[in-house]
């Protein structure tokens, strides 16, 4: 059975060569539901990332955010290098038929430019990234759990949980 991945990732800018606060990955079967416990999540040192962007409306926007979300993004206990987060979550990537993020062009390209500011061989293909919200949207009534918590592994699970809904609405049991 292929592996399906989901990514999301917390950062302090929107562009390419945004600093990330917290990477997450989790494997989920996109035809059940729920998903198993292999999974990565990573709280990221900003000092590890010297050339990469943090940018001022951001940090106004995150504080705006609950308490929770503010201290797994700000507080400095339990950060690892960037470039060890990538090389492991690379790993699991690699293993990976599948990878999903909400939008393609937001997490997934913050990433490509990390690997490569890195000096680290992206451990995807361009053809097997998948963009969950347009799969959401061919469900327009499609429930949705509670918001966003910001925090990188619970919102890969808020997002498996949509897509898995959607394609059970849809009648879909299998993908190519």
């Amino acid at each position: 059975m292929a592996q399906n991945l989901m990514i999301d990732i917390e950062t302090l800018a929107t562009g390419p060569n945004a600093t990330i606060m917290t990477i997450a990955a989790q494997v989920f079967d996109p035809c059940s539901t729920g998903w198993p416990e292999k999974h990565f999540y990573a709280r990221v040192s900003p000092e590890s990332q010297p050339n990469r962007e943090i940018d001022d409306n951001t940090i106004a926007w995150w504080a705006t955010q609950v308490p929770e979300a503010r201290k797994e993004i700000f507080e400095e206990v339990g950060r690892r290098d960037l470039h060890d987060c990538l090389e492991e979550l690379g790993k699991l990537i690699w293993q990976s038929d599948r990878i999903w993020a909400n939008g393609i062009c937001f997490d997934m390209n913050i990433l490509e430019h990390a690997f490569k500011e890195h000096g680290i061989n992206l451990p995807w293909k361009f053809w097997s990234v998948r963009d969950a919200r347009t799969v959401y949207a061919l469900w327009p009534d499609l429930p949705q759990p509670k918001s966003a918590s910001h925090h990188a592994l619970d919102d890969c699970k808020r997002q498996i949980t949509m897509l898995q809904d959607c394609l059970k609405h849809l009648g879909i049991t299998n993908l190519k």
